[in-house]
C-alpha cells in the first residue's frame, strides 16, 4: 500500500469530511463532493443511486465539474460494491476511452436491500496515482457512513441522530452485533436505542420499525405478523413477514 502523506490543507479537509453527519432519509450534501474532490481532485465527481437493474434514481453531481448521464441504464445488473480502479480494468478502461476519459475510480456500498450507492470519479487527461487510491480506501468508512443513506418519509423529530443511524443499518440487513461494531458501541446499547426508536414509531418489532422508516404500507395478520404488499403474486393484497424482536 502506497504512503499517505497530506498536506495542511488536505488534512483539514480530511477532518471536515470526517466530521460531517448523515442525515438519514437525506441525499448526501454537495458538500462531500466538494471534499472529496479537494482531497483527491478531478475532472468529474457525483454520486448515483442505482437499483439491482443497474437503472440510476438519483445522482448528485458536484456542481464545478457537472456530469449528465445520456442513458439512465448504466449497466445490465447492481453498480459495482468496494473500491474499483477502472483504469486498471481492461473490459472498464475500453468503456472509459469511449468517452474520452483517461481514468477512473468508483467506490460502491448496498443501500438497502435493493439498491446500490456509488461514489464516481474521472479524470480526462492524467492517472489517478497509487497514493490518491490509497487515499480513497481510507476514507472509505466515511464515505460508507455518509452516502448510504435512503429517502424515508418524515419522521418523529423526537428520534435523535443516533436512533435514526440505527434504523438505517437496521434496514441495510445489519445485525445489533454489526451495528455495535459500526458505530463502537456495546450491543447492550444498540438494543436501547431500538427500543427508544420502537417506542416513538408507535412499533413493536425490528420489521415493523424498518417498514416505518422506509415508509413502506404496513398492516397486520390476525396472527400479530407484520404484512406488508406483495409484489409477485398476483391475486394476493399482501404477503405476511415474520416479525424479528
Amino acid at each position: 500500500m502506497a504512503d499517505i502523506v497530506l498536506d495542511e490543507r488536505q488534512q483539514d479537509t480530511l477532518r471536515r469530511l470526517v466530521a460531517l453527519e448523515a442525515v438519514p432519509g437525506a441525499a448526501p450534501p454537495q458538500v462531500v463532493l466538494a471534499l472529496v474532490d479537494r482531497l483527491v481532485p478531478c475532472d468529474a465527481i457525483e454520486i448515483d443511486l442505482a437499483d439491482s437493474t443497474g437503472y440510476v434514481v438519483e445522482q448528485i453531481a458536484f456542481s464545478s465539474a457537472p456530469v449528465a448521464l445520456d442513458n439512465l441504464q448504466v449497466c445490465d445488473g447492481p453498480l459495482m460494491l468496494g473500491l474499483v480502479h477502472q483504469g486498471r480494468q481492461r473490459a472498464e478502461r475500453e468503456v472509459l476511452r469511449h468517452y474520452g476519459i483517461t481514468d477512473g475510480v468508483t467506490l460502491g456500498f448496498r443501500c438497502g436491500p435493493d439498491h446500490v450507492v456509488q461514489l464516481a470519479l474521472d479524470r480526462y487527461t492524467r492517472p489517478f496515482s497509487e497514493g490518491e487510491i490509497a487515499l480513497l480506501r481510507m476514507i472509505s468508512p466515511a464515505l460508507q457512513r455518509l452516502m448510504r443513506t435512503r429517502p424515508t418519509p418524515c419522521l418523529p423529530d423526537s428520534l435523535t441522530l443516533t436512533e435514526r443511524r440505527v434504523l438505517q443499518l437496521v434496514a441495510t440487513g445489519r445485525s445489533n452485533s454489526d451495528i455495535a461494531a459500526d458505530l463502537f458501541v456495546s450491543v447492550a446499547t444498540v438494543r436501547k436505542h431500538l427500543e427508544h426508536a420502537y417506542r416513538k414509531l408507535g412499533v413493536h418489532s425490528r420489521m415493523a420499525a424498518v417498514a416505518a422508516f422506509e415508509g413502506r404500507p404496513q398492516a397486520w395478520s390476525p396472527r400479530g405478523e407484520v404484512v406488508e404488499p406483495a409484489r409477485d403474486t398476483p391475486g394476493s393484497e399482501y404477503r405476511a413477514v415474520a416479525g424479528l424482536a
